[in-house]
């Protein structure tokens, strides 16, 4: 898995690429939790590149989301691939996270 950040306006993208598991969810966390510190007012992670994310890839997403809420800021998941969608829609955390399409419907 690689991450890589940039700001889109006032937003802090977080681009994940590769699969997200239990062997490399400590680099997403990390990732999270360093953008999540309350001095990003809209954190949006771009998941176009993830096929693949497990049980603890999303509670670390769901961290995150936790994290900003408590800074009162913004979280968000930006172009989720199919299978990881079906996966959120399982545990109904597609209505937990605020899901754009594309990077279009953040401006």
């Amino acid at each position: 898995m690689e991450i890589e950040f940039r700001d889109m306006g006032e937003h802090k993208i977080i681009q994940v690429n590769g699969e997200v598991d239990l062997y490399n969810v400590s680099e997403l966390k990390k990732a999270l939790f360093s953008v999540t510190d309350g001095t990003s007012r809209s954190v949006i992670v771009d998941m176009k590149n993830v096929n693949y994310m497990d049980s603890s890839g999303i509670g670390a997403l769901v961290a995150g989301q936790k994290k900003m809420k408590a800074h009162n800021g913004r979280f968000g998941l930006l172009n989720i691939h199919e299978d990881v969608l079906n996966i959120l829609k399982l545990a109904t955390l597609d209505r937990f996270f605020k899901i754009y399409e594309g990077e279009d419907e953040l401006i």
